[in-house]
């Protein structure tokens, strides 16, 4: 299978990610997402390495994604999914030790109802691309 092709299935079939999901992560439009994954643009080794950051490729399933299913371990799909998870939550804990107001808001958030949890959490999606616009 092309790179191209193991990068969209690792996106969609391994971490479940919208396009929309993933070009917030990447920072790029949907229009290079979709060159990217159906090999109509090529990769720089920025590029290579956002992408992995992204989705939280480890780095041995990237070198056999990348040169073929002679090289590199591959992972069963759960194994990387958890691997993907983990690094997620990683990313935001190390987010929260730095922005001390935000982690406020959520400890506080976390005694409030599970109403205004759910408010707060539909909520989020709006603020977030009110935020891209600016």
């Amino acid at each position: 299978m092309a790179f191209h092709e193991e990068l969209k299935k690792y996106r969609v079939e391994i971490l479940k990610l919208s396009q929309e999901e993933a070009i917030r992560r990447l920072h790029i439009s949907q229009t290079a997402l979709s060159f990217y994954e159906t090999g109509k643009r090529q990769m720089t080794i920025d590029t290579l390495k956002d992408f992995k950051r992204a989705y939280s490729i480890p780095d041995d399933h990237l070198m056999r994604m990348v040169f073929g299913d002679q090289t590199g371990k591959e992972y069963p799909p759960l194994i990387l999914r958890e691997q993907a998870r983990e690094a997620d939550l990683q990313r935001v804990i190390e987010m929260l030790q730095k922005n001390t107001k935000m982690l406020n808001a959520l400890v506080n958030l976390s005694y409030a109802s599970e109403k205004t949890q759910k408010a707060f959490t539909d909520l989020l999606p709006h603020l977030l691309k009110f935020n891209e616009k600016q």
